[in-house]
């Protein structure tokens, strides 16, 4: 017998993300519309015919509607409901909305590796300012592993680490003009449990797989603050314990779907 041992390939990066900015409230207004119509068609006659966005142009309209649809709709074909859509269209605050925007936003493997791999590390690491230079060099030291990066301009590079510091910017985890500083901001129970519930998925992970699971580095969270945010949601959402160096964890609903409609009470 033999045993395939062949890795799978690793994910390649994608520098289309340089071209897209981050539509927080087209994107709400968007998916809330193609869950009420649940068709992309109709969705895209709104938008283009209908003029829902109310922006001037056609091209603008288009460009609006072509990357929220490649970053949080799945098939232009089918409807099919995900779970930011839910929680879009639900009655939960705006701001918790956003964040949760910014956490499927940050599901691209590019973004996802700049802010655990770089962002949260400087985070850490006490450094006060990031500059769009520090995020061109990072994503020249990843060449060696993704090839691909090779064949970006230059001009490709730096727009990539441009918008990646905007986006990070608009979300609110930086302030600043040409150097960006690290905002202080909150983050709502309600992302804590869309996260953990993520994570979790179908599986029964234990404490250790949850409180370090790269994820909540995307909101510059480190094990201790995880641990205190999952406290802060029991026994709402989740059933945490903590006693001396004894944990225990469990879901107190039976998935993301029943959770995000807890929301709303």
């Amino acid at each position: 017998m033999t045993t395939d041992a062949t890795e799978p390939e690793e994910e390649e990066f994608d520098s289309w993300i340089a071209h897209n900015t981050t539509y927080i409230e087209e994107t709400k207004q968007l998916l809330a519309e193609y869950v009420e119509h649940q068709s992309f068609e109709k969705l895209k006659e709104q938008v283009q015919e209908e003029n829902i966005l109310n922006k001037q142009t056609s091209k603008y309209r288009r460009d609006v509607l072509r990357e929220v649809a490649r970053l949080y709709i799945p098939s232009k074909v089918e409807f099919i409901e995900t779970p930011l859509m839910r929680a879009v269209t639900s009655d939960v605050d705006d701001a918790v909305k956003d964040w949760l925007i910014y956490y499927e936003f940050s599901q691209n493997h590019l973004l996802y590796t700049l802010t655990t791999e770089l962002l949260y590390p400087e985070y850490t690491a006490g450094t006060m300012y990031v500059e769009a230079s520090d995020i061109q060099g990072f994503i020249r030291q990843l060449e060696d592993d993704h090839p691909e990066i090779s064949e970006w301009s230059q001009s490709t590079v730096e727009e990539a680490s441009t918008k990646y510091l905007s986006a990070l910017k608009n979300f609110g985890l930086l302030k600043g003009v040409q150097r960006k500083e690290f905002a202080v901001f909150y983050v709502p129970d309600e992302v804590i449990a869309y996260v953990f519930y993520q994570i979790a998925g179908d599986q029964q992970p234990t404490v250790e797989e949850i409180v370090e699971h790269p994820d909540w580095q995307l909101f510059l969270f480190d094990t201790n603050e995880v641990r205190r945010r999952l406290e802060g949601i029991s026994p709402r959402y989740i059933r945490y314990e903590r006693r001396g160096s004894t944990e225990r964890i469990e879901p107190e609903f039976d998935n993301i779907w029943e959770v995000i409609d807890e929301f709303q009470y």
